[in-house]
């Protein structure tokens, strides 16, 4: 019987969640009422790009841990969502309702909601939150905001190491290489010369936007040798966030690579994580 179960959480890990669209997950506690005075009323985590159920529940389990009152929606990425601004939109549209119900006086300047959000498709998907609030005459209720690894920078080769960084194998590589740098030649084709629109350089600006965001404070959790979304490019979006007038913090962890920072030292990741929102701040390693 143990062993079934155990067979049926590996093969379906977010099976604990309510499963309200392909992309978004809902999870409800059974006891909302203890620690409601200290703890998130909801939890948003915005996943990295086609991130895998598995990894994505680790970070949900860990928040029920760390909040057990607290409501958790976990939104997914994809490809195609990052690529298509409509595919996007449609995607993130499930996660609005139960953001207002829960969230039910959504005026309050208390913030009881934090945001985790990861990769370009963390980044991606907030924004097109944003812009769900605002086509209602609204503004994403007050927050707390966890950036890792994220927002980046496009480039040609920013295009190469996002779409190389799933392939493991070199002999995978090494037949892929091509197709990749044919598709990044498109973007720079697209973005360079043609003049269309950067995803990437869109949503950060979101970001820092006074009149979208309404947001207590933010952390910025980022690595040295992040491949994908750089040291340069988030201390950089940090720094114009600070110019804005945003409560800034970043925390970078050394010989960390893209999304891995909670590998590299999970102890001090999720104190960064706590103390984030508890608007403490935080203790150098």
């Amino acid at each position: 019987m143990s062993s079934s179960v155990a067979s049926s959480k590996a093969s379906a890990p977010l099976s604990f969640m309510q499963k309200l669209s392909d992309p978004v997950y809902l999870y409800r506690p059974v006891d909302s009422a203890t620690e409601a005075s200290t703890a998130p009323q909801l939890i948003l985590v915005l996943g990295w790009m086609d991130a895998r159920d598995a990894h994505l529940a680790r970070y949900v389990r860990q928040h029920q841990k760390l909040y057990p009152t607290s409501a958790i929606l976990l939104v997914k990425a994809s490809l195609a969502a990052l690529t298509w601004d409509s595919i996007g939109s449609r995607g993130v549209e499930p996660a609005v309702a139960p953001i207002l119900e829960i969230l039910d006086n959504i005026g309050s300047v208390t913030p009881r909601l934090l945001i985790h959000a990861f990769s370009g498709g963390g980044s991606c998907t907030l924004y097109h939150l944003y812009n769900h609030f605002s086509r209602r005459g609204l503004l994403l209720p007050q927050h707390i905001t966890v950036f890792d690894s994220t927002p980046g920078v496009w480039s040609y080769g920013f295009n190469v190491n996002v779409l190389s960084a799933p392939l493991k194998a070199s002999w995978m590589r090494l037949f892929a290489l091509p197709v990749i740098h044919l598709i990044a030649a498109i973007y720079w084709i697209k973005i360079c010369l043609l003049r269309l629109p950067d995803n990437q350089k869109t949503w950060s600006t979101a970001h820092n936007n006074r009149n979208l965001v309404k947001e207590t404070r933010r952390t910025y959790i980022y690595g040295d040798i992040d491949k994908i979304c750089s040291l340069g490019a988030i201390e950089a979006h940090a720094a114009d966030a600070k110019a804005k007038g945003f409560n800034v913090q970043l925390e970078c962890f050394k010989n960390s690579g893209h999304v891995a920072h909670v590998m590299t030292d999970a102890d001090r990741y999720w104190g960064i994580v706590k103390r984030t929102w508890m608007g403490r701040e935080i203790a150098r390693a």
